[in-house]
């Protein structure tokens, strides 16, 4: 009895603190699961499916708008974008969607999110006066660090580099890599100066050995829209390989799987609707996996490929082992 006291004691604590417990039981899916949002009754709204496109299941609701949902390394959490609060800022909840909260304090126009690998930082882009910024936050703390000028950023699985699109203004976009470490910029591709599109980021994949991208380098622009398409890069700028062919609507957005055996990607849909599609990188294979409404990505999780970052149950932890210290 006296031990149960205590739990309820250091619960009651955390509560007094502010601090909230309920990521303590959050549960991460015990399946593999895409994470996607989608318009498909006039509002936008997350959704998560499997692999195959089965069990579409919507997690947000209206009146708020919510999309660009990323997955914590650990599956138990979701980073996300939502305008609940008027403005477009990020947000986290539970894989079902329940236990919503800010993750700033002060509100500001932030979006595209990232996790970095140990689940304790994120990255995103914030739209200045100038321009889209790269910038880079700790959970829990409000200091926010100012990268880069760039955009739709993406963390490297080791945690030591940054790379996002550069080259907004003048429409000679390029992926650009930050280190973190010694704080220099290096352009990864292309590395000569040349027109060029970017709909969205490179993404890493699971090894760190690629970037998935989506690029438009023909001019003018408006006349070769629908040849952006799907591209894979090795980590050192070279190995260029063109995934998806150029024929057809144009396909962006490239998410890996946790595998990184296969892409996710985006496309229209006879001029009328976005989807969700899939290639094997082995076999070439395309499936469409969504069919209602405008969807789009997105982040696939694998519990199989998780990290185990859960930094709450320390606190509490650290709490109860001071309490039986003081005992």
């Amino acid at each position: 009895m006296k031990i149960v006291g205590l739990f309820v004691f250091a619960i009651a604590i955390l509560w007094a603190l502010n601090v909230s417990i309920l990521p303590l039981f959050a549960k991460a899916p015990e399946t593999p699961k895409i994470a996607f949002w989608a318009d498909r009754e006039g509002t936008r709204d997350i959704y998560l499916m499997n692999p195959d496109g089965s069990d579409q299941i919507k997690i947000t609701h209206p009146p708020s708008k919510n999309i660009t949902p990323v997955w914590a390394p650990s599956g138990e959490r979701i980073l996300f974008v939502s305008d609940r609060d008027g403005t477009w800022d990020l947000h986290l909840m539970d894989p079902d969607g329940t236990n919503v909260q800010r993750v700033f304090e002060k509100e500001a126009l932030r979006l595209a999110p990232a996790w970095s690998p140990d689940g304790k930082q994120i990255a995103y882009t914030r739209i200045m006066r100038g321009g889209p910024v790269v910038h880079i936050a700790t959970l829990g703390e409000e200091n926010e660090e100012r990268i880069a000028a760039g955009g739709y950023v993406s963390w490297s699985p080791d945690g030591s580099e940054l790379a996002f699109i550069s080259g907004w203004a003048v429409k000679e976009m390029k992926i650009t890599l930050f280190n973190l470490r010694t704080r220099n910029e290096k352009i990864l591709f292309p590395r000569e100066v040349i027109p060029s599109w970017m709909s969205h980021g490179a993404t890493w994949s699971p090894t760190g050995e690629k970037l998935a991208f989506s690029w438009q380098h023909r001019v003018p622009f408006k006349d070769f829209l629908e040849t952006e398409t799907i591209y894979i890069v090795n980590r050192d700028g070279t190995g260029l390989t063109q995934i998806i062919a150029e024929e057809g609507p144009r396909a962006v957005l490239p998410v890996w799987s946790p595998r990184g055996d296969a892409l996710l990607y985006e496309r229209f849909v006879g001029r009328r609707s976005f989807h969700i599609f899939k290639v094997s990188l082995a076999r070439g294979k395309i499936e469409q996996l969504t069919h209602i409404g405008w969807n789009h990505l997105g982040d696939w999780f694998d519990p199989a490929y998780a990290f185990p970052v859960s930094p709450q149950p320390h606190l509490l932890t650290t709490i109860w082992g001071k309490m039986k210290t003081q005992d």
